[in-house]
């Protein structure tokens, strides 16, 4: 049966192209799509092809895993990202830069996947077994900010759109408040003595706070760390950020933005940033 998944996958993408994502009939069509993927590939995942690499993944989260994801940054990180580098993803959500890490980084390379939803460390736990790369991918089921403890994440099952501090506007119909562990890179990287080649940054808003939660770690690796994040400014104010603490922050440890997706102002602009060292 494996044999007839890329047959139908492909007459599901003709379809697609002819109809549109969210036509009326690719949405009533796609619960059944899911379900003939889901048995054909007998529990292995389905093939996928991420930027040009291939992997297998859950078929309920092929859009979550786009075949051009982020292409610009990915283009950016697969020619610096050597193998045998200690990536952290910090936000990994249900694994698509976990992916990706593993794959640049290479079986003597360390992956550290910091995601606080269950929901979404499920299906990111189903991912790196359908990729055999659990010897290499670590899942720290934490959120990432500027001080240990515990916070209030307000997630819609795995959406990658979950965060803390108040709930995402485009979640708020369907969000669930849970209780979160929290811990800071700097308390991280004491505890476990790893320190990170690269880290990406993906967390809602709280980005900056992450940072702040990691100033002894920046300091070590000062013109030696790859840091790459997304930047959420218009959330930034539930995380108690502000333009001007981002600008003193930046000016204090010798960083400046530069935009990786097209913005042409990074601190105003949702969009990720390469962190670059002056």
């Amino acid at each position: 049966m494996a044999g007839m998944l890329a047959p139908i996958q492909w007459i599901a993408r003709l379809i697609s192209g002819a109809t549109g994502r969210e036509s009326w009939l690719i949405r009533q069509l796609r619960p059944a799509y899911e379900s003939t993927l889901q048995l054909l590939s007998a529990g292995r995942g389905v093939p996928w092809e991420i930027n040009g690499v291939p992997f297998r993944i859950d078929s309920h989260y092929r859009n979550r895993m786009g075949h051009d994801y982020d292409a610009s940054v990915a283009l950016f990180l697969s020619q610096r990202v050597k193998p045998g580098a200690i990536c952290f993803d910090v936000g990994a959500n249900v694994g698509v830069y976990v992916l990706q890490f593993a794959h640049w980084s290479g079986s003597s390379g360390r992956v550290i996947a910091f995601e606080p939803n269950p929901a979404a460390v499920e299906v990111l736990s189903r991912h790196v077994r359908l990729n055999e790369i659990e010897s290499t991918v670590t899942i720290e089921k934490v959120a990432i900010s500027s001080a240990p403890g515990t916070a209030t994440l307000y997630r819609a099952q795995a959406d990658g759109m979950s965060r803390l501090g108040e709930p995402n506007k485009l979640l708020r119909d369907r969000v669930e408040p849970i209780e979160v562990p929290v811990t800071t890179i700097d308390e991280f990287c004491a505890r476990t003595g790893l320190t990170p080649d690269w880290l990406l940054i993906d967390i809602e808003g709280f980005e900056f706070a992450a940072l702040l939660g990691a100033t002894r770690m920046l300091e070590r690796q000062r013109n030696k760390l790859g840091l790459v994040v997304e930047m959420h400014p218009d959330v930034w104010k539930s995380a108690a950020t502000s333009r001007e603490g981002v600008e003193r922050f930046l000016s204090e440890m010798g960083l400046c933005a530069i935009p990786l997706t097209g913005q042409q102002d990074s601190l105003r602009e949702h969009g990720l940033v390469h962190l670059a060292w002056i």
